[in-house]
């Protein structure tokens, strides 16, 4: 599979589980159905638990120049690749994390952009639910004081997409691990209740942009992104 950052053409090998453009290769974490089931509604027997649902290839970089850049302003590019999988009734999605509570007494954000495919993020807090379908080369930042996750709407084709986040940013996983995940299932297109919580507002964001491509946005405007500071 070939994709694109900027005019850059990334390929992914399927079997390898590799990114690489030029002479670089990026290899991934990964997030395995056995790292997710307890997160699903329902478990899918037809799955080992060493079968790979999504791959994380942190800290992407395409030159030493670039990778200063980043550096010196403490933060990091991400590429995340989601496979088209339906687990039980529900579309592949990531494990989803909460942001910790940054200097100035607010959850630190993060932006997100779609490289290939579709995303729909999805967001949660206390009182709401917020979700927002994107594109290829649109892009949303997850808002402060939100959990957020990322769904493949699609049963066929890769999701790739892209973040930048602080990098001294460390995970929460909150109680939503005790409740078997968010406040709704996405399932075939519809939002289904989660018991463990009670029915609350959900409504489609539509606070997305599509400006240049947000990697070599960064190196020419790093100040732009100085909100994501932790």
């Amino acid at each position: 599979m070939i994709f694109k950052v900027g005019e850059r053409e990334l390929h992914f090998d399927e079997e390898k589980k590799e990114i690489s453009y030029e002479d670089k290769v990026f290899t991934p974490s990964v997030r395995s159905y056995g790292d997710m089931k307890s997160l699903y509604k329902l478990l899918d027997n037809s799955l080992e638990d060493d079968f790979w649902l999504y791959y994380m290839f942190r800290d992407v970089y395409f030159s030493a120049e670039d990778r200063n850049i980043f550096k010196e302003n403490l933060l990091r590019y991400d590429i995340t690749i989601l496979v088209p999988k339906i687990i039980g009734k529900e579309q592949n999605k990531t494990y989803g994390h909460f942001h910790p509570v940054s200097k100035d007494e607010n959850t630190f954000q993060e932006v997100y952009e779609v490289l290939s495919w579709q995303a729909i993020y999805f967001e949660q807090s206390k009182e709401k639910c917020i979700f927002t379908p994107t594109f290829a080369w649109e892009k949303t930042v997850m808002k402060s004081w939100f959990w957020h996750v990322s769904i493949n709407p699609s049963s066929d084709n890769y999701l790739v997409m892209a973040n930048i986040i602080d990098d001294t940013f460390s995970a929460n996983y909150g109680e939503y691990k005790d409740k078997k995940w968010w406040n709704y299932y996405y399932e075939n297109g519809d939002w289904i209740l989660n018991p463990a919580y009670q029915d609350i507002w959900i409504s489609e964001s539509k606070e997305k942009s599509s400006w240049t491509n947000m990697y070599d946005d960064f190196l020419s405007h790093p100040e732009k992104y100085n909100f994501l500071h932790f």
